[in-house]
């Protein structure tokens, strides 16, 4: 699956990421690519607070594996 979101600004983060949950469909894993700095943290922060995590969300770049739970629906998200 290939898909491009433009986020022309900070504001409409949370409306690119219900776009992006709402274009998941069965699929499950997925991979972000950009520069160092171009948001791609601030956007999985985004998704995963639409998805309902209320944990702190790290960036992965220096981790093998973040795990979050949802706390509306119970399920993990990596």
């Amino acid at each position: 699956m290939d898909m491009e979101i433009k986020i022309n600004s900070l504001g409409s983060i949370h409306e690119a990421a219900k776009q992006f949950i709402a274009a998941m469909g069965d699929n499950t894993v997925f991979a972000f690519y950009g520069k160092m700095g171009a948001g791609k943290t601030t956007f999985i922060k985004a998704v995963c607070e639409e998805l309902g995590v209320t944990d702190v969300i790290n960036s992965p770049t220096f981790a093998i594996v973040n795990e979050y739970r949802s706390d509306e629906t119970g399920e993990l998200i990596y």
